[in-house]
């Protein structure tokens, strides 16, 4: 979002706040809220592509269940003051699907 190339997405996008959820740009795609959460998890495979059985509910529920869920995580997941480092076993799995 802060390069340059960011800044030209979001303007060809029409995204005003993009620090209001979470943005997905694929192939010229653009997925928000709970449409990027079901993309990311089709993306990370099984057993995560699971949660694709959401879309069976309309998008407006699915957006205010998003929203809902984002305004209670640290009630739900805590708060932590540190981001976490991956092991080497994490490391390996997660450049694995960058390629």
């Amino acid at each position: 979002m802060q390069s340059d190339k960011g800044e030209r997405l979001l303007k060809a996008h029409q995204v005003d706040d993009p620090l209001s959820s979470m943005l997905v740009i694929d192939n010229n795609q653009l997925y928000k809220q709970s449409d990027a959460v079901l993309f990311i998890a089709t993306q990370l495979g099984f057993p995560f592509s699971l949660a694709n059985v959401f879309k069976l509910l309309p998008k407006g529920i699915r957006d205010r269940m998003y929203d809902w869920l984002g305004r209670n995580r640290y009630r739900f997941f805590g708060k932590q003051t540190q981001c976490k480092l991956l092991t080497e076993r994490q490391k390996q799995h997660f450049y694995k699907h960058l390629k």
